[in-house]
């Protein structure tokens, strides 16, 4: 399906890919070796598509569309480096992550080092919108992750909380994505930025519950990590703060022992537990809500291929098993 929904950017991808194995250069030979391992564990780039196709609703992408993408990717790259150190992950996209190789302290400095030419980057554009927007993306990211972290363990986490977690985590920068799309267009407007933000919010919101429900239903070999890690790290998800405010005191608090334990033996027992209680369900009914959102930002645009791609690629979102 990805193919079918770049079809209409397919030449701005290949620009992008081009630029994004020549950006990060250094005398440093340590710096060039791990950066060649990140050209070579690609991602979907989905931040890269949004922007292009969001950027096709109103003109077409630009060169500065490009330049904005590669950016997007890169704050997008630095992140996940850190995300790995702070969980303890071995495994990014199916192969060694960049700390199990190199170890934290490597993996620390090159995501910096990465922030650091992003905005050096931004300053030479010296476009002051496109830096407000990554500054800002920067810093609700940064507050997620804290957020997440104050609220590790808690279970019973009011949902108001976990979707103002998630909001900052990973909606914001989708919905960042989407508004650089409308500003580096061909006919940049100010309806066009606000609506394609929300747009970009509620497709982010979409996105990271139906990450939740992977480890419900995805495979260790598309999802590239072991199945249940969520669980078995005490990642707080949606299907599990619904199931256990669903649940008698004395199941909640046996449950909430399993989950204490971190333990993969257990990992089926919650699963049946959260099943039983509709936890999926509910995460499922939520995810398709904001998808549902999302698509209703659209409907102001005509018919074009851009608008028949980002609605393939909300179906893609709530579809996927990786």
């Amino acid at each position: 399906m990805l193919d079918k929904i770049c079809s209409p950017i397919s030449k701005e991808l290949q620009q992008l890919e081009e630029k994004f194995k020549v950006i990060i250069q250094s005398d440093v030979k340590l710096v060039n070796d791990v950066f060649a391992h990140i050209v070579g564990s690609k991602g979907k780039r989905l931040r890269p598509i949004l922007l292009f196709l969001s950027s096709g609703l109103n003109g077409k992408p630009t060169e500065k569309s490009i330049d904005a993408a590669l950016l997007v990717e890169l704050l997008h790259t630095a992140t996940l480096i850190h995300d790995d150190v702070v969980d303890n992950s071995d495994m990014r996209r199916g192969i060694p992550s960049i700390n199990q190789i190199w170890e934290n302290k490597i993996s620390v400095l090159i995501g910096d080092f990465i922030f650091a030419h992003i905005f050096k980057t931004l300053v030479d554009m010296q476009d002051d919108e496109m830096i407000r927007i990554i500054a800002n993306i920067s810093i609700q990211m940064s507050q997620g992750e804290l957020l997440q972290m104050e609220n590790a363990n808690d279970f019973l986490l009011d949902e108001s909380i976990y979707m103002r977690l998630i909001s900052h985590k990973t909606a914001s920068l989708l919905a960042a994505t989407c508004q650089l799309g409308a500003i580096t267009s061909e006919s940049p407007s100010s309806d066009h930025k606000k609506n394609l933000y929300l747009f970009g919010e509620y497709l982010g919101l979409a996105f990271q519950i139906k990450d939740d429900l992977l480890d419900y239903y995805g495979s260790e070999e598309s999802m590239g990590k072991p199945i249940g890690k969520d669980l078995i790290e005490n990642i707080i998800t949606l299907p599990v703060i619904f199931s256990l405010n669903k649940a008698e005191r004395d199941e909640r608090d046996h449950i909430l022992s399993l989950l204490k334990n971190e333990k993969q033996e257990h990992v089926s027992e919650i699963k049946d537990f959260v099943r039983q209680k509709g936890g999926i369900d509910y995460a499922e009914q939520k995810a398709e809500y904001y998808i549902n959102k999302a698509l209703q930002k659209l409907e102001i645009y005509p018919t074009s291929a851009y608008k028949n791609s980002l609605i393939l690629l909300a179906d893609y979102i709530t579809s996927r098993d990786k």
